[in-house]
Parts: C-alpha cells; sequence; structure tokens
C-alpha cells in the first residue's frame, strides 16, 4: 500500500491504548490517510499525504506525537530488535539474555538483525528451575520462596548475568504461557521481565491475555522494548 503514494512516513510505537489507537485513525482526512494498528503491544502507525498541503501533513503529525505522548519510539519504518542492535552498537555495549517462557524467541529476534554479533554476547534458555539455579546462580531459597515466577526469581536471572563483567546489559524472562497454570498456581499470562546494567536494574510484572503463542509473542516484545530503554540509558 505505501508504495502506492510518493509522500508517506511510518511512525513506531510501543504499546498504544485501544482509546490511542482510534484517536490516531480518527484524524484520517480527505487530504491525509493514517492506519494505526497493533500486534503484541507493537505499533505501526502510517501515514500517507494525499494533501498538496505541507502544513495540514505536519500538523497531523504534531496531532499524532500528542496522542501517543513518549510512547513513538522511532519516526522511521524500523523494528524493535533493529532499535536494539543499532543502539547498543553505537554505544559499544554487549547483551546477555537469560529466557525462560520465551525459549529463544527473544534472543532469535536480536540475531535475525545484521550486525547483532557485534552486540549479543550470549544466551540463555533456562527453562527449568534448576537450571536457573546452575547457570544463573539464582539461589534454590529464592525460588523455593517466591517460585520461579517472580520478581524476585526475575531479579537474580538479572543479576545472573551481570555477574559476568564482560557485558554491560542484561535482559531475563519468566512467566506462565499456558494453557494450563503451573505446579505452583500462577495465573496464565503472569510474566515478569527483568533488564539491567551495572548501574541498577529494573523487573516488571505483566498479566497478559491470548494463547501461549500470543503471550510469548508479547512477553518477547516487551523484552525487546525494556532492553531498548535501558541500552539507551546504559553506561559502560
Amino acid at each position: 500500500m505505501i508504495e502506492e503514494y510518493k509522500d508517506y512516513c511510518v511512525l513506531k510505537a510501543f504499546n498504544l491504548s485501544a482509546k490511542q489507537i482510534d484517536d490516531i485513525n480518527a484524524l484520517s482526512t480527505k487530504g491525509v490517510f493514517i492506519q494505526a494498528s497493533q500486534e503484541f503491544l507493537d505499533d505501526t502507525i502510517i501515514v500517507i499525504n494525499k494533501s498538496e498541503s505541507e502544513v495540514v501533513f505536519q500538523n497531523t503529525l504534531n496531532k499524532i506525537n500528542e496522542i501517543a505522548k513518549d510512547k513513538i519510539y522511532a519516526d522511521y519504518d524500523t523494528t524493535l530488535e533493529e532499535r536494539v542492535v543499532k543502539m547498543a552498537t553505537e554505544k559499544n555495549l554487549k547483551i546477555a539474555a537469560a529466557e525462560s517462557l520465551t525459549g529463544g524467541m527473544l534472543c532469535s529476534r536480536i540475531v535475525n538483525v545484521s550486525g547483532a554479533s557485534a552486540v549479543l554476547y550470549e544466551g540463555f534458555v533456562t527453562y527449568s528451575s534448576s537450571s536457573k539455579v546452575r547457570r544463573l546462580h539464582v539461589k534454590s531459597t529464592t525460588i523455593d520462596s517466591y517460585g520461579a515466577i517472580s520478581k524476585e526469581t526475575c531479579q537474580e536471572m538479572v543479576l545472573g548475568l551481570l555477574a559476568n563483567k564482560e557485558i554491560q546489559v542484561a535482559v531475563a524472562t519468566t512467566g506462565c504461557a499456558g494453557p494450563n497454570r503451573d505446579e505452583s498456581g500462577t495465573e496464565v499470562g503472569t510474566v515478569f521481565v527483568g533488564v539491567g546494567c551495572h548501574n541498577g536494574d529494573k523487573e516488571e510484572e505483566f498479566h497478559l491475555d491470548g494463547n501461549r503463542e500470543t503471550i510469548r509473542k508479547t512477553t518477547t516484545n516487551i523484552a525487546l522494548y525494556m532492553l531498548m530503554n535501558v541500552v539507551k540509558n546504559a553506561c559502560k
């Protein structure tokens, strides 16, 4: 569709609300066509200028920015993983990942980007609790007390990666993708994502809807978005 028009732009945002998407789509006029959509919380906003007025086009972009606020992460057609690799390369940062429910999906997305070898140091799929203990030095007492799917375990996964001083940025995922609750009774869709650098770490809890694949893909996007932000602010 884009190729049919000479003038267009693509904005990328993350986790716009349904109202924000509706409000952006409502800005379409005879002069400017807009199509905003979301997939696994990652948003694409296509703005096609069919108007002769550059002022109308720019005013529309300004209104979109006002609606989306700080959720726009690029003003060109790109992906979360491309942004991560580009930003980490510019800062000469090495990234390590520890994945549980995402099962390698996060690293695979990063490796899909040309030049990923410059930034991706290593990735672990620590799916079992014993693997988290053995490979990442998560305390067994932490898992016993809080569960493998917990903010505390996610934090220790991040810190376990950061124990390797050859890396500067770490990301970890753990959660229940379903279709059933885990042995601890964790609700399906409960997810923890953690990111960190040597200046500190941050873990967040999410409650996601959808089937197993949707939850895993959405978690991967969340992890990439959080990773992008920590890379943006990280220091070596």
